[in-house]
């Protein structure tokens, strides 16, 4: 069937400035990943707006921490098409932008503010698509489903937030995740997966000035353990970081305790056997006699690997781009993770970091161009309407 594109892109033209003010007051709610109720406020706005334009709606509860959304527009189709994803969470704290939380500097394109780039530009984007292609009778279904603690590996819902997208992603041909977007064209084909271990450490504790001979220091046997695990970094497959130590009650005092926690990236999920073999090994030994070690696995959030049907996808937006004179992305590979993880998981062709394009996200300059809104909009329209009935079978 074709497509009225030209109608698709007049409503995404004409709907650009109320939707930049959905976007605005969006990122004006603070919701970092660990206040609940901010998060479900974001999600509880989002959802009014979805439903004035008249989409399907649920809120997705789960026994602990914050909501997660789906919508769509009910069509009577039951072709599952395409999902787009996005998230409603940010890592900043409340109150770190000061009273005025967003500023807008249309003259210079520009948007700050927490979220506005990572991720809830990337929502505003997956809305707008959304309602273009209903506004052209697009009889196919487009799911839009956002996640509440993206940002956390989904750990304050415990895993649920992760099974949520496991659940409703079944069935799809395709998934755009609408995460951060970057200015030079970059297109996410594949990311690494992410697990934490939090490797607990005993020593012996005794006083350093008189008797420093009976102590034995839990504090230098984590020292021992993180040059043996740095030192087995490969930047290219498998990332070991110790970022957090914690240890001893005062400067006089030889440690008894110590605690590392290492962050590790992996490309493929078969990996994890070899980490946890390899820690695990390292645990166990004792570079300080005397000192004992335990492990344990705090947090996973699979990889999303590179496959074949991540490839053609990205060929085919790579073209549409080109056609409407956005330029030659290019695809590329990413060490942080993201929800796109879950539909490749489901074998689904997926590409990432399609959301609105901005600069430092994460960061109190995180900010986002506003004309990329309407850019990325079009080029994800264009590329669900023009895409192949098998990706098996697509050049």
């Amino acid at each position: 069937m074709n497509y009225n594109l030209e109608k698709a892109f007049n409503f995404i033209d004409e709907n650009e400035k109320e939707m930049q003010k959905v976007w605005i007051d969006l990122c004006m709610i603070e919701s970092p990943s660990i206040d609940t109720n901010g998060v479900n406020q974001a999600i509880d706005f989002l959802n009014k707006k979805l439903i004035e334009y008249g989409m399907t709606t649920k809120i997705h509860g789960f026994n602990q921490g914050p909501n997660s959304i789906t919508a769509y527009f009910d069509n009577k189709s039951d072709e599952k098409e395409i999902a787009i994803l996005g998230h409603l969470d940010t890592v900043h704290k409340k109150g770190l932008f000061g009273e005025e939380i967003v500023k807008v500097d249309y003259e210079n394109d520009i948007i700050y503010g927490p979220g506005v780039l990572d991720c809830k530009g990337g929502v505003i984007v997956g809305t707008l698509v959304a309602r273009a292609l209903n506004h052209i009778e697009y009889d196919k279904v487009v799911k839009l489903a956002f996640s509440g603690d993206e940002e956390v590996g989904h750990r304050y819902t415990v895993g649920e937030g992760k099974q949520f997208f496991l659940d409703e992603l079944k069935g799809f041909k395709s998934c755009i995740d609408c995460e951060t977007g970057f200015v030079d064209g970059r297109v996410v084909i594949g990311r690494k997966g992410t697990t934490n271990f939090k490797i607990s450490i005993r020593g012996k504790a005794a006083h350093s000035g008189n008797e420093p001979q009976n102590g034995i220091s839990a504090i230098k046997e984590a020292a021992c353990k993180i040059i043996e695990i740095e030192k087995n970094n490969d930047f290219k497959s498998i990332h070991y970081n110790v970022g957090v130590v914690e240890g001893g009650t005062s400067q006089n005092t030889i440690p008894e305790f110590c605690t590392i926690t290492v962050n590790v990236r992996f490309r493929k999920l078969s990996d994890l056997e070899k980490i946890q073999e390899f820690l695990t090994k390292i645990t166990k030994k004792s570079f300080i006699e005397g000192t004992t070690a335990e492990i344990t696995q705090i947090s996973l959030s699979d990889p999303m690997e590179e496959t074949e049907k991540n490839i053609k996808l990205f060929e085919l937006l790579k073209k549409n781009s080109e056609e409407l004179g956005f330029g030659t992305p290019y695809s590329c590979y990413l060490g942080g993770g993201s929800d796109a993880a879950h539909s490749v998981t489901l074998g689904i062709p997926t590409l990432c970091g399609m959301g609105v394009k901005g600069y430092e996200n994460h960061t109190i300059r995180e900010r986002a161009i506003l004309s990329s809104l309407v850019e990325r909009a079009k080029l994800l329209v264009k590329t669900i309407v023009t895409l192949p009935e098998n990706f098996e079978e697509a050049n």
